[in-house]
């Protein structure tokens, strides 16, 4: 197609009209990618098997932390989460049978900097022989803060 007869198509809109689908067809991708990063404690089925043990953090949003480790250890139907830097929560297995826990914690009150003292909800789940981590906490601007972090079974240890 040369120049004038594609300018010509153009503007008797004849390509236009694939500009809505295309973008609608876009948008819809676009979207699935962002939902991959909203909710990433989609986990793998049967992940929640190998939930429980000691966790390593590997990375995270709210800066590195080579000592930081989390616990989880099944406590009944639940699961109890016990992190080195101060915090705590009680998570329990999706009711719809999905892949991944959650449940509510709180930072002690003289840990965590400013979310010393505070609640939280925290979702965790694993994909690909990692522990991920979405902790939703109150910020010191009153607003929603979301804390990803992303965690490994400690050397020698199996999943």
């Amino acid at each position: 197609m040369n120049a004038k007869v594609f300018s010509l198509a153009y503007s008797a809109g004849m390509l236009n009209r694939w500009g809505a689908p295309v973008r609608c067809l876009v948008s819809f991708f676009l979207s699935v990618v962002a939902l991959t990063w909203i909710f990433p404690t989609w986990a793998e089925p049967d992940a929640l098997q190998s939930l429980s043990g000691e966790w390593h953090q590997i990375a995270s949003n709210a800066g590195r932390c080579a000592n930081c480790r989390i616990i989880v250890r099944m406590a009944g139907e639940n699961f109890s989460v016990k992190a080195s830097n101060g915090w705590a929560a009680v998570v329990r297995p999706s009711f719809q049978g999905k892949p991944y826990a959650a449940g509510k914690g709180s930072w002690e009150p003289n840990s965590g900097g400013s979310y010393g003292g505070k609640e939280f909800y925290l979702n965790l789940g694993i994909v690909n022989n990692r522990l991920l981590m979405l902790m939703t906490v109150l910020g010191p601007d009153g607003k929603l803060s979301n804390i990803n972090a992303t965690f490994q079974k400690e050397s020698g240890e199996s999943l």
